[in-house]
């Protein structure tokens, strides 16, 4: 779930640089007040949740629904981390069967079915492999051909066995030695459960962002769209798109999110589950515009594996989401759906 942050403030209008992807856009002024804002180091990231409505509060008490709204990122991250060692997935992990809450029994069922539409390319079992890269060490390292071929041996999402309980639980059955990272999804599951929980306290028009997982909530007000840039991979300043968002989730997944060179050769985050190494398919970016955020964090990375004609053909065949692919060279690939969303520059 790690990822590099950096906040900039860009004085046109109100514009809030979100780390790796995304920026948001906002021109033009409030009908109702000036957003109230919290922010934190969550995730491993820098993450806010932002308010262009009071939803009937005092300031006071919707800074207090806006904190706890926020601090569901760690009673999520408790369950849902790979790399904590108290964590449920961690418990899991250490075991070959073991009862799980609904959420995450919930989560790992869809992360498979995910598994299951991209015909292994995306492979929750991933994690005996990402365990080996560390993207944030002060001098990250590829690793060993033979830490890799071991570690593979362990990735195979067939082997997950769940059963749903009548208490709503889940038993989860796998190989001791196999690893479930959520990773690749959890921020998305995190972002839609923020949004039920503000909805839960009146609040209507607000904005979601994740490290770059941007989930908005209804619009700025009754008539002005959010405004979601999405920046030009490895480069900060400049921008790929602009979109116009009411209701809906953007999420990207890009090889230039984490990242570095060794011997002259990228090394991304985004792992193939058949090689243990990065995808090399030419694509840099992914975005998926859907109703909610999890769907658009499995659709973005399981595109990404997928690569440009079957990532498309997968968006295409998936009703009500839209997708804008990015190749090395800059070119831009639109889902058919996808113009309605586009902001003209």
């Amino acid at each position: 779930m790690t990822k590099k942050l950096k906040l900039i403030t860009i004085l046109l209008c109100i514009t809030l640089y979100l780390p790796l992807t995304v920026f948001l856009v906002g021109c033009g002024s409030f009908s109702l007040n000036e957003p109230v804002e919290v922010t934190g180091f969550k995730l491993n990231t820098y993450v806010s949740i932002k308010s262009y409505t009071t939803g009937g509060h005092s300031t006071a008490k919707l800074k207090e629904i806006l904190n706890n709204a926020l601090n569901l990122c760690d009673t999520y991250e408790a369950m849902l981390s790979r790399t904590i060692t108290t964590s449920m997935l961690s418990q899991l992990n250490n075991s070959s069967s073991m009862e799980v809450p609904y959420e995450l029994g919930q989560l790992i069922e869809t992360g498979l079915n995910y598994c299951n539409i991209s015909k292994g390319a995306f492979d929750i079992t991933i994690g005996s492999v990402s365990s080996l890269w560390n993207f944030a060490a002060e001098k990250p390292q590829a690793p060993s051909y033979e830490s890799i071929s071991n570690a593979l041996s362990f990735v195979d999402y067939s082997k997950i066995e769940i059963t749903k309980l009548n208490n709503d639980n889940y038993i989860i059955s796998k190989p001791e030695d196999t690893m479930i990272d959520l990773g690749a999804i959890a921020k998305g599951f995190i972002a839609d459960k923020i949004k039920i929980f503000l909805l839960d306290n009146n609040i209507h028009h607000a904005i979601i962002n994740l490290g770059g997982n941007v989930l908005c909530i209804g619009s700025r007000d009754d008539s002005i769209p959010f405004h979601v840039g999405i920046r030009k991979p490895f480069d900060e300043s400049e921008l790929l798109f602009t979109l116009n968002i009411n209701d809906l989730s953007v999420v990207s997944s890009g090889n230039y999110e984490r990242y570095f060179y060794e011997n002259g050769e990228l090394y991304h985050h985004i792992l193939n589950p058949k090689t243990g190494y990065p995808y090399q398919n030419e694509l840099t970016n992914v975005t998926v515009i859907s109703t909610n955020s999890l769907q658009g964090d499995c659709l973005s990375t399981t595109c990404f594996a997928l690569g440009l004609e079957e990532g498309l053909k997968l968006i295409e065949n998936t009703p009500n989401v839209e997708a804008i692919f990015c190749t090395f060279d800059g070119t831009l690939t639109y889902s058919s759906g996808c113009s309605q969303y586009i902001k003209e520059q």
